[in-house]
């Protein structure tokens, strides 16, 4: 039974494919196994996989009709057979050492996952992307070396970085975790039960993975599949009792939401108006049955929702949402001018006890 199984899952990558299957088989490390699931590709990849598959007899090829990177995933997590399971992405690559460095650490500390830098490029110009989310300065100051777990950064917990070819998991701890499947940014769900789970978490400050930016790569397409991931999310702070995250949540839900439709171009608005309103029809009974959401949640917020499910349309949506907006300016408008007028007012009263004064009546000129 080979030590680390690496998942590579393969959908229409033959222009990067071949850089990253000779990046893992020349590993530094070599007791592994590599799980390349191809999710119907359309394209060469699968003849790649092939001729790569005869020249190592590490590589086990896994075809499959077209599911999605998530289910792919999962596949790869039922396949497996080591001890540690890594997932590589297919247009990507490791440092050589990576895997020999990730391994060694594991048999240092026995932490159920370690977290690690990644470097990202920009595909056309190869130029490095400075990315503090990618880099975690803060998580490094907050534990340096030492083994953690989420009581020790619950502070900023949901603000780490998210992505899966960033982590190296023991397989006995990922046994239960899976990826939501059919939807996008379903690493932040696996991802966030790993770290409300784990007992250990090591992070490891270099940079092993390097990380392939595309203009039309899918982790940058805007998605409303963010109201259904933080529902999951939702549903794991309840589930754990991390319920200080659900503010942060809610913003993403809504505010970020908000903008994802105020940023749409203006023949797509109606459409994406009315899945924001679906989704918020259908989570609906949940939220209205959530303390925190009738009783904490910013009152622009709780505008939107019921903006949302009350508008006929994008255009009624947007009035009734810039409606609040603009009353909601003038309630602030028209406090900063009380407290104006209660200084005036101070002032007044302070100048007319200076001339209520003897010295004044003397001096005054």
């Amino acid at each position: 039974m080979a030590e680390i199984t690496v998942v590579i899952p393969v959908y229409n990558q033959e222009k990067y494919l071949k850089d990253c299957l000779d990046n893992i088989i020349n590993q530094s490390f070599t007791d592994i196994e590599i799980i390349c699931i191809n999710d119907g590709s359309t394209d060469a990849s699968p003849e790649m996989l092939e001729e790569y598959a005869l020249k190592d007899e590490r590589i086990r090829i896994i075809n499959q009709e077209n599911q999605g990177l998530a289910r792919t995933r999962n596949r790869g997590i039922e396949e497996a057979h080591g001890k540690y399971v890594y997932f590589m992405d297919s247009d990507d690559y490791l440092e050589l050492t990576a895997l020999e460095q990730l391994h060694a650490l594991s048999m240092q500390y026995d932490p159920d996952f370690i977290m690690f830098k990644l470097y990202n490029f920009n595909e056309e110009t190869h130029e490095p992307i400075i990315d503090d989310y990618y880099t975690m300065p803060y998580l490094r100051k907050r534990v340096g070396r030492n083994l953690f777990n989420y009581d020790d950064v619950e502070d900023f917990a949901l603000k780490l970085a998210v992505n899966a070819p960033g982590n190296f998991y023991k397989r006995s701890f990922i046994e239960d975790i899976r990826f939501p499947e059919g939807l996008l940014f379903e690493d932040n769900v696996f991802f966030t039960r790993a770290l409300f789970k784990a007992d250990k978490i090591l992070f490891y400050d270099e940079f092993l993975y390097h990380r392939r930016v595309r203009e039309n790569s899918l982790s940058q397409s805007l998605s409303l599949d963010t109201i259904e991931i933080t529902n999951i999310l939702l549903d794991l702070c309840e589930e754990y009792g991390h319920t200080r995250h659900k503010r942060e949540l809610y913003y993403r839900i809504f505010n970020n939401i908000y903008n994802v439709f105020d940023n749409a171009p203006e023949e797509y608005k109606e459409d994406v108006f009315q899945k924001i309103k679906e989704e918020y029809r259908k989570y609906s009974a949940k939220w209205l049955e959530d303390d925190f959401f009738n009783n904490k949640l910013n009152p622009r917020y709780m505008n939107m929702f019921h903006s949302a499910l009350r508008s006929d349309n994008h255009v009624e949506f947007a009035l009734r949402v810039e409606s609040y907006d603009m009353d909601d300016k003038i309630r602030k408008l028209e406090r900063e001018n009380g407290k104006l007028i209660g200084k005036i007012n101070k002032l007044k009263r302070e100048n007319n006890n200076i001339k209520s004064t003897k010295g004044y009546r003397i001096f005054k000129k």
